[in-house]
């Protein structure tokens, strides 16, 4: 081989590696695209580009910690590249570092932007920071650049319906779907900004959509599904809304893969973990910051946040992760050899150390009020350690219906939280599961956790909002009935719902369904719930 045909071929190589891996990248076929990383990074003479592209596939794999440290490698090597910043700052984020991000950020928005991919990663880096005018600021910036990029509009109504802008979210959706009419993500979140009408909806164009789908793309195909699900569940076409909503549910189960026992044994390890000594001890954090509001989701743990957020003492921090994270951080040292494991040796980290380590991680977006709500549904999995880590932390339970709670949970296509959701009879036994486990923290600690039901909520907002604020040590303020009004961001399954006052007409809407769900209803009847057949 002559010189200069090995020169060709060093410099081939690795161009065509990093194509490769930012292709298996998006595609999400994340295996290979590490693997392509891998052979990249070993290379004698590592681009800064390597180091990104290994940066972005690390962190789709939940390496975050990796992720940091690889986007600081291409970073240093060009540092005024705004790609890099932009993914830096995503890996301090997940890594809970959101001041360096911010500071980050600083650097970021300082270099001259002159392509929309500019100004729409800065755009998502202010997004996940919390700032989103700037974000919502920078997406119209990257309209303008390339206003016939679907991307761009995508992300501006992200924001937008985030922050309550609906009618404008609906327009920019109805803009990236007419110039990328087969990623359906927009056609999804559109479905869900209003309730549709017969005079005004997108039910035909939705069908026309299906049938497009290549063969293959799956998740095309399920969030199409959704949206045409929901778009006739609006238009009281219910039977047609489930045949829909089942093809849906069944693409996502098919391929995501989890072991519905284990979550079952968990929580019956759970509770033979953690019991009436356990929590009696008082070994922990005295901070009265935190307010957790518990339960499941789709059951009305939005709307108590809302209400709650609206006192000038509250601030709503969402749903955080970081009790979890901050426990598997105690945990990591002790070396579980499993998840049964991992909930014995829990039972062993400091307490105090546990809740401070808490509170602080949830810093600087915390600690500007004297309450901080953390929203996280699942975090009733923790009650016990809760109680002990934070003996001082108020825990609020949201409970609804059964069959209501199942089948809201069902017809949401969440992220990448609650794998139970997507098969009926794994549904019921998740939530015959969580039931117990809830009976039983209530049961070793009576009168810690209040009992808020969904029900007696939206028929008497006034009275459970006082009971809401007694239980908290709040005083009443009248703007807590206003919560509606509420500038606060909200980026859950319920952003168009807590855009309005509230409403009854949620509750006992699974039996416009009932013909449909009688292996759900079979499995709780078994496990002993009670079911209202009847309104």
């Amino acid at each position: 081989m002559t010189a200069q045909l090995e020169n060709r071929f060093i410099d081939t190589v690795p161009t065509q590696r990093l194509q490769a891996a930012w292709q298996k990248l998006r595609s999400g076929d994340l295996r290979v695209a590490w693997s392509h990383c891998q052979a990249l990074l070993s290379s004698s003479e590592v681009s800064a580009a390597s180091f990104d592209i290994s940066s972005r596939v690390a962190l789709a794999l939940g390496q975050a910690k990796l992720a940091n440290q690889l986007a600081g490698r291409a970073v240093a090597m060009e540092e005024n590249n705004a790609s890099f910043l932009a993914q830096q700052c995503f890996c301090l984020l997940a890594v809970r570092q959101p001041e360096k991000a911010a500071k980050l950020a600083e650097s970021l928005a300082a270099i001259p932007r002159v392509r929309g991919i500019e100004h729409d990663n800065l755009g998502n880096v202010y997004s996940q920071l919390g700032n989103h005018s700037a974000a919502i600021a920078c997406f119209r910036d990257a309209i303008e650049c390339e206003p016939e990029r679907s991307h761009h509009w995508f992300n501006l109504g992200l924001c937008l319906q985030s922050m309550g802008e609906l009618e404008e979210a609906e327009e920019a959706f109805d803009r990236a779907i007419a110039l990328k009419p087969d990623e359906a993500e927009p056609w999804l979140h559109r479905s869900r900004l209003r309730k549709q009408l017969p005079e005004n909806n997108h039910v035909s164009q939705l069908h026309e959509a299906i049938t497009r789908v290549d063969s293959g793309r799956w998740r095309q195909e399920m969030n199409l599904r959704y949206a045409l699900a929901k778009e006739l569940e609006d238009l009281e076409e219910y039977d047609s809304s489930f045949t829909q909503l089942q093809a849906a549910s069944a693409l996502r189960r098919k391929h995501m893969n989890h072991d519905p026992a284990a979550d079952l044994s968990a929580m019956t390890a759970i509770k033979a973990t953690y019991t009436a000594s356990y929590v009696a001890k008082n070994d922990g954090y005295h901070s009265a910051e935190p307010i957790f509001i518990v339960g499941l989701p789709r059951t009305g743990t939005t709307l108590v946040e809302r209400i709650l957020g609206s006192h000038s003492d509250v601030f709503a921090a969402g749903e955080l992760n970081n009790f979890a994270e901050s426990l598997s951080a105690q945990v990591a040292p002790l070396q579980p050899s499993d998840r049964q494991d991992f909930i014995r040796k829990a039972a062993e980290v400091d307490s105090a150390v546990l809740g401070r380590q808490y509170v602080d991680s949830t810093r600087p977006a915390t600690g500007h009020t004297s309450h901080f709500i953390d929203k996280l549904p699942l975090n009733f999995l923790y009650c016990g350690l809760i109680q002990r880590a934070l003996p001082n932390a108020r825990i609020i339970h949201l409970q609804r219906d059964p069959m209501d709670t199942c089948f809201a949970i069902y017809k949401t296509l969440f992220k990448q939280a609650y794998p139970f959701s997507y098969d009926l009879r794994e549904l019921g036994q998740y939530y015959l599961g969580y039931r117990d486990l809830m009976e039983h923290w209530c049961a070793l600690m009576p009168g810690r956790i209040l009992q808020v039901s969904y029900e007696k909520l939206v028929s008497d907002i006034e009275c459970e909002s006082r009971r809401l604020l007694d239980f908290c040590g709040l005083p009443w303020e009248d703007g807590c009935l206003q919560f509606h009004r509420s500038e606060a961001p909200s980026m859950t399954a319920s952003l168009a719902q807590v855009r309005q006052p509230v409403y009854t007409s949620s509750v006992g809407k699974w039996r416009r369904y009932a013909a449909h769900l009688g292996e759900l209803q079979k499995v709780l009847v078994a496990g002993g719930v009670d079911i209202l057949t009847t309104a």
